[in-house]
């Protein structure tokens, strides 16, 4: 067990001591439920089902909350146990990027018998990925040719951005597609561009390397094409519901 695991079944002890059995269900998910997790750059992120999320029932994990964010960890997600199951509709690509890699720390799977539409996924990634196509675009167009400050938007963007291509795999017929260099192959397979670009950007977020960010490097120019191909592929997607 990895100490980031250790952290993790710790907070989720705490949570249930906070709680007591207003607490439904704590879920490790991302990077490091994936096996991916790298200490410095990899986020711990939590989802956490309450009974309510009434003013005094939150107030309940305050302290917790604000030591899990001290340690340099993003806030848990924090819903109600009929929020999360409302919503299958509203975050149908973050609920099944949960679904397809979590570890459950506390209570039972909150997944089981949820339904989530594939109709509703391929419109919420049609929305999302068209909005982090103009950010990339736009911090390009500010920042290219610093270094300091675009390697960095590289690094991040492409966190967001593999989410959506395991969406557009998933919608494909290939659910649980988790490994990052295997997500950004068989989305360059299925769509049509180079992966290289992108393998590079991951091996840098994985291991600090640092990367050639010129504002014509074939590896930023490579990037943004690849994810304007995506987006394009999108635009055509059908797939019966």
């Amino acid at each position: 067990m990895g100490r980031e695991m250790e952290r993790a079944q710790a907070y989720a002890r705490d949570l249930a001591g906070a709680y007591g059995d207003a607490l439904r269900t704590v879920l490790l998910y991302g990077s490091a439920a994936r096996g991916e997790y790298r200490e410095g750059t990899s986020d711990l992120n939590l989802l956490v089902l309450l009974a309510d999320t009434a003013p005094a029932t939150l107030r309940r994990g305050t302290a917790l909350a604000k030591a899990w964010a001290a340690e340099k960890n993003p806030p848990p997600l924090m819903m109600s146990e009929a929020e999360f199951l409302g919503s299958a509709d509203v975050f149908p690509m973050e609920l099944a990027d949960i679904r397809d890699a979590n570890v459950v720390l506390h209570g039972g799977d909150p997944f089981h018998g949820l339904e989530i539409r594939h109709e509703d996924m391929r419109l919420q990634l049609e929305r999302e990925l068209k909005g982090a196509w103009i950010r990339l675009r736009t911090r390009y167009l500010t920042e290219s040719g610093d270094a300091k400050a675009f390697q960095p938007t590289l690094l991040k963007s492409l966190s967001t951005f593999l989410v959506m291509f395991r969406t557009v795999l998933r919608l494909s017929g290939q659910d649980g597609v988790r490994d990052p260099e295997r997500v950004l192959s068989e989305t360059a397979a299925k769509v049509g561009f180079d992966p290289a670009p992108l393998l590079e950007i991951q091996r840098a977020r994985s291991g600090g390397g640092k990367l050639d960010v010129r504002p014509d490097s074939p590896v930023v120019t490579g990037y943004l094409e690849a994810v304007a191909r995506v987006v394009e592929y999108v635009d055509r997607f059908e797939r019966a519901v």
